[in-house]
């Protein structure tokens, strides 16, 4: 219930800051386990995903964003799973990958952190071994006009359009012990992706 209040709220709280431009919600698979994975240019882009995804969502974030005020508050009631370095980090990815192998929803952003305007930063490739290790589809997400609205620092949104295009799913075979190099291979593929998405 308290989920469902959220994503209405979100897409309300977007909806009054310029109507967002949503592509290609149907890419979204509707059963089995699912990795969207989207560039980072605003703390808006995880409220963006969770108003718009047909999916119940559970968001892979940095343990840093659940001392933020309104962000913490919003990641708890979507049951986020915190991740930072450190030993809490492979609690972090055990507990992504329960959620995948019940048939969940996982949203990342692989950066990391939060980018400038619609120049990616370095991916990580924690999504990756996630989605070999489960067999989990890969959705490419690609968010723009984010950074407008509510850019890195700023206190008060304003309003101006957003943008979120949906790319088709990646099918990836699972593997028992996904190996580095595959990792980094499918890493390269996603961010050639994305980069076109933006342009």
């Amino acid at each position: 219930m308290l989920y469902k209040l959220n994503k209405l709220i979100a897409k309300y709280f977007l909806w009054l800051l310029g109507k967002p431009a949503i592509t290609g919600q149907e890419n979204i698979p509707r059963t089995g386990p699912v990795i969207v994975v989207a560039n980072h240019t605003s703390l808006l882009d995880g409220f963006l995903l969770a108003a718009y995804l047909p999916r119940r969502v559970t968001f892979l974030s940095a343990a840093y964003l659940f001392r933020l005020p309104v962000v913490g508050a919003f990641l708890r009631a979507m049951g986020a799973i915190p991740v930072q370095n450190g030993g809490s980090e492979l609690a972090g990815m055990k507990a992504a990958l329960r959620v995948l192998q019940k048939g969940g929803t996982l949203a990342l952003f692989p950066e990391g952190q939060v980018g400038v305007g619609n120049k990616l930063g370095p991916f990580q490739t924690g999504w990756a071994y996630l989605s070999l290790k489960a067999g989990a589809s890969v959705v490419p997400v690609a968010i723009k006009g984010t950074e407008a609205v509510l850019p890195p620092g700023a206190v008060f949104p304003r309003r101006s359009m957003i943008y979120m295009q949906i790319a088709s799913p990646w099918t990836l075979a699972k593997v028992q012990r996904p190996g580095q190099e595959t990792m980094t291979a499918l890493n390269m593929r996603l961010v050639s992706q994305m980069k076109q998405m933006l342009q």
